[in-house]
């Protein structure tokens, strides 16, 4: 699925906005998606090929998409080629992804990225009240199991499950998803996470998540693939294993 405001060469049906407070927008009227595209002076720069048009797989990058979908931000979307960084993405970001700019406003770093578009479009808020120990050692786990030596393993797996184990307690107690009955900033940086996490040591290791043991993850990952937000910012299964592939994923 297409997202309403990112960049596409088919029309459809989008909305109007206006300025108000801030940056802050509201939407409005059905309008093109052309006049979307005038207004939305909002770049972002991912990771993805751009002589396809085509979004690769960076977790980080996905988190912001994923913020922006959500609040109903317009924006077009840049593609960086990862492997062939252009000069002046060394220069703003030390030749990483995600960037924003708007007008002479730039913007790297993910945790930036979101706080920013939190405070300058407040509505529908995705404010987080899930505590760091639940989330903050996931993926360091996940990529500690995904390259572990064979003497490595089982440890690395029991820590990477430990981990899991604290996202399933959450989401069992405050769920369906760490915003409750909507997603927060924690949905938009944990879902692609576990996205890669799941999606990597399933290829890569035959690790598979057993829905009797994790019923809460189960369905999480089930509601988010139905979200929106998801639907207009997933690149694939085969992206994700293909860019780990890259990192040395074996």
């Amino acid at each position: 699925m297409t997202s309403l405001f990112a960049r596409t060469s088919k029309p459809a049906a989008a909305f109007s906005s206006q300025k108000v407070t801030g940056r802050q927008i509201i939407l409005q009227r059905p309008v093109s998606r052309a006049a979307v595209r005038v207004m939305a002076s909002l770049k972002v720069y991912v990771k993805g090929d751009p002589a396809t048009n085509t979004l690769l797989d960076c977790p980080f990058c996905h988190r912001v998409l994923l913020t922006l979908e959500t609040k109903h931000v317009p924006y077009d979307k840049e593609y960086i080629d990862v492997a062939n960084k252009p000069d002046w993405l060394q220069e703003r970001s030390g030749g990483k992804v995600p960037v924003v700019n708007d007008g002479d406003f730039w913007l790297a770093d993910s945790d930036k990225i979101v706080e920013w578009l939190e405070q300058s479009h407040p509505s529908p808020s995705m404010a987080s009240s899930v505590p760091a120990d639940v989330t903050g050692s996931f993926f360091g786990a996940f990529k500690g199991l995904l390259m572990a030596s064979a003497e490595e393993a089982a440890d690395k797996k029991a820590a990477f499950l430990g981990e899991l184990a604290k996202v399933e307690a959450y989401l069992a107690a405050h769920g369906p998803f760490f915003g409750g009955d909507k997603l927060d900033a924690t949905d938009a940086a944990m879902a692609p996470k576990m996205y890669h996490a799941l999606t990597a040591l399933g290829h890569f290791k035959g690790l598979v998540l057993d829905p009797s043991k994790f019923p809460a993850v189960s369905k999480y990952r089930e509601l988010m693939k139905e979200q929106p937000a998801w639907k207009a910012t997933d690149y694939g299964q085969e992206a994700v294993v293909q860019g780990w592939a890259a990192h040395g994923a074996q």
